[in-house]
């Protein structure tokens, strides 16, 4: 038995990241992803693979820009003659000016915040820009104007906006005050919590302010079309549309009805609109409220979808280790590898550029891998050899969900997952087919362990108090139990060879489960380990040592403790040279063949009297593992709050490595900066 820490620096996979069909920039046909449409009186311009294009107003005889793929919010100057927009040409999002017609280049802010352009002064002598770098959140920015030439920044006002809008005649500012809970590519839609700030308009010279109607919903990106306010609002329980307000008359009227995807941006010149919809653009009249598609087609090489070699170290998504601890499966940038710990080959098992397969999981019988892949436009178990010679084995899920994998029995008969919808279900390889076990009740992955006997099924399920509960599912009965009461925040539950399930607990963790105010941040979390004796005329393994004379006993062999029927010695395992570990595995990783383990007896009448407490202290205790020779090995994490790295730290190897004796019954340290671990067999 050996624990291995699983680190990714020290693995140096090469991805060839091949070109997908069926290319949205083919000259042949309608470019979608247009995104951040700005207009001039002749021109249209926007966003498309990070860079500025430009294009007739019908977007027609499009031409690009720029030419390094980070560019984003350009804003035409008010002649038309300039574009201004922001991008991380030098590692930084700073603002830049570019001439309409082509040229290079000018780098207007050196700030090492993120300066977003949001449009131009009235005259076209400044560029108007959102930056947090005077403010102590990352909830909002500030105002800020720089010449178009270059020079010192001046901050419009104090008060925070994390986006505004100059009106045409220069005297009033239409502005957001801070982000919303429905904001960039991963918001909320449809939020209605309390990060839905209203629109405010602002007259700098007076202090006068008026605040567009609003309700509970996201009203967001204010622009001016004459003396209206144009917005983009999902007041309407529906998809995002555009509105328009005019301080005026105090009239507020709804200019499309979009359906059922979201309008993104707008931009406005005069009377027209062209907003961004769908992964296209649609240009809005707004007097007549006429709206109309403009179809826009790239001919560009798109560098983005080159093959190319890429370092997949840096994009790893899971890991598990080999029973033998001789291999590691990994899910890198949407493929399935098996990298050796010291001698082998890496090898990519999957090779599906456009397909993306996650959650890879090693057989107990060393035989198999197991992930989620996809089949179309949804989900599916996959099996294969651990090899990758053989054609996988392809299992549908069901055509709504987005599914994790979470583990393997040990027999290598069953595998457990879950949904997006708080589902967990274990399928059968033998019968084909899922069985629903339980459902939570609130959003939080569960944590599960299979007995040694594969008969039962230890998982967590959150309650309404935002407490974990440990349930245990029979798969003989198809009976779901209660194994703890609810009252304690319990979770990590392993089974242990013994009858014993080992699992943490806190009373002390309820502020800190919400996380949606000032109450529950940087609160310690003070976690003990227990242990539940699972049969009625079992032994605590914690019971103190009597001392008692006993006759002598003969020494076992140094890993017979982990020995299985089939399997191989430490010794010999070493003894096997490099290449043949396939070999190896297949003749010494049948876990248990030719002997069934020995049944899990499990009886539930007076479970609660037969746990006990480890002599340890209550910390932040997490990740149990049990050893095939009983050994409990767990992480002690850094308490919420106690060091702030600085950085190029890497802040997830903040645990130690812990053993706990149960011939001393003390808890030993392995190792401190571990991020996870596994143990091999």
């Amino acid at each position: 038995m050996t624990a291995r820490a699983i680190t990714t620096a020290a693995l140096g996979l090469l991805l060839l990241a091949a070109a997908s069909a069926g290319s949205a920039s083919e000259a042949s046909g309608e470019t979608l992803l247009l995104r951040q449409p700005t207009l001039s009186r002749e021109h249209l311009a926007f966003i498309y693979g990070g860079d500025v294009w430009v294009a007739d107003r019908d977007g027609q005889h499009p031409h690009r820009l720029t030419a390094q793929a980070s560019a984003f919010s350009p804003h035409f100057s008010p002649d038309g003659q300039s574009i201004a927009y922001s991008a991380s040409y030098a590692g930084n999002v700073d603002v830049y000016v570019i001439p309409a017609a082509g040229g290079q280049p000018r780098r207007l802010t050196f700030h090492p915040a993120r300066d977003v352009v949001n449009g131009w002064s009235t005259d076209g002598a400044r560029v108007l820009f959102a930056s947090p770098r005077a403010v102590a959140n990352n909830r909002s920015n500030q105002l800020y104007e720089i010449a178009a030439t270059g020079g010192f920044e001046h901050q419009i006002m104090a008060a925070v906006a994390y986006e505004g809008a100059w009106s045409p005649d220069g005297t009033r500012l239409a502005y957001r005050p801070y982000v919303t809970g429905n904001e960039g590519s991963a918001g909320w839609r449809q939020y209605r919590g309390g990060e839905t700030p209203p629109i405010w308009i602002l007259n700098p010279a007076t202090g006068a302010e008026e605040t567009v109607p609003h309700v509970d919903a996201t009203d967001k990106s204010p622009v001016w079309a004459g003396d209206e306010v144009i917005f983009i609002s999902d007041r309407n329980d529906g998809a995002a549309n555009l509105f328009a307000y005019d301080p005026r008359g105090k009239a507020l009227r709804q200019l499309t009805h979009e359906a059922p995807w979201d309008v993104r941006s707008v931009g406005v010149f005069g009377r027209t609109a062209v907003y961004e919809v769908a992964g296209g653009l649609k240009e809005l009249d707004l007097d007549s409220g006429q709206a109309r598609a403009l179809h826009v087609s790239l001919a560009t090489e798109a560098r983005q979808l080159r093959p190319e070699w890429k370092d997949a170290s840096k994009n790893i998504t899971s890991s598990d280790l080999s029973p033998t601890g001789k291999r590691i499966v990994i899910t890198a940038r949407g493929d399935v590898f098996t990298v050796p710990v010291k001698d082998g080959s890496v090898r990519n098992l999957t090779r599906t550029p456009g397909v993306r397969e996650k959650d890879a999981l090693w057989s107990p019988d060393g035989t198999r891998i197991a992930y989620i892949g996809e089949v179309g436009m949804q989900h599916a178990l996959v099996v294969r050899d651990q090899r990758g010679l053989e054609p996988p084995q392809t299992y549908p899920l069901g055509k709504v969900g987005y599914f994790t994998l979470l583990a393997w029995s040990p027999d290598s008969s069953t595998l457990v997952y879950h949904d997006n919808h708080l589902n967990l279900y274990a399928f059968s390889l033998a019968r084909k087919s899922a069985t629903h076990i339980d459902r939570s009740q609130r959003r939080a992955q569960f944590q599960v362990s299979f007995s040694p006997d594969s008969r039962w099924l230890a998982y967590t399920e959150q309650g309404e108090n935002y407490f974990g509960r440990i349930r245990v599912h029979d798969f003989t009965t198809g009976r779901n139990v209660d194994f703890t009461d609810g009252l304690s925040d319990a979770a990590d539950p392993v089974f242990a060879p013994g009858d014993y399930l080992y699992f943490t607990a806190s009373i002390n963790s309820g502020p800190s489960q919400v996380g949606l105010d000032l109450s529950s941040q940087e609160r310690p979390i003070r976690r003990g380990l227990y242990v539940a004796v699972l049969a009625a005329d079992g032994r605590s393994p914690l019971l103190p040592k009597p001392g008692d004379e006993e006759a002598r006993k003969p020494e076992p062999p140094p890993d017979a403790a982990c020995k299985q029927p089939g399997a191989k010695s430490d010794a010999a395992r070493a003894d096997e040279k490099p290449g043949n570990e396939d070999k190896a595995q297949h003749e010494g990783n049948a876990l248990g063949a030719g002997q069934p383990p020995k049944p899990v007896k499990i009886d539930l009448e007076g479970l609660g009297e037969r746990i006990a407490g480890f002599p340890v202290a209550e910390r932040r205790y997490e990740s149990l593992a049990v050893a095939c020779d009983g050994a409990l090995f767990y992480l002690e994490r850094r308490q919420p709050g106690a060091s702030t790295e600085p950085p190029g730290v890497e802040r997830d190897n903040d645990g130690e490595l812990y053993r706990f004796d149960f011939t001393e019954l003390k808890a030993k340290s392995l190792k401190p900066g571990i991020a996870d671990f596994a143990l091999s067999a």
